[in-house]
């Protein structure tokens, strides 16, 4: 079992390269909470957040299917 800080990174690997460098701009856009100076930290990764990388890669990477071992556990469910 992998903590939410470790399927952040495994997730991170997976999108680091073609995450838009505008997707903190298409969450706050889309109506997510989290503002988005802190977003920008989740995307280059300063702030290891999953529910927040998640939302962005929903929201910037709609084709991207995001496996289910990687979602946090309350969306996993």
């Amino acid at each position: 079992m992998m903590t939410d800080k470790q399927k952040y990174y495994h997730l991170m690997g997976e999108v680091c390269e073609i995450l838009p460098t505008m997707a903190s701009t298409y969450a706050v856009r889309a109506g997510y909470e989290t503002p988005a100076n802190l977003l920008e930290l989740v995307r280059i990764g300063r702030r290891p957040v999953l529910r927040d990388l998640v939302a962005l890669v929903k929201h910037a990477l709609p084709e991207f299917e995001i496996p289910a071992h990687l979602l946090p556990e309350a969306v996993a469910a």
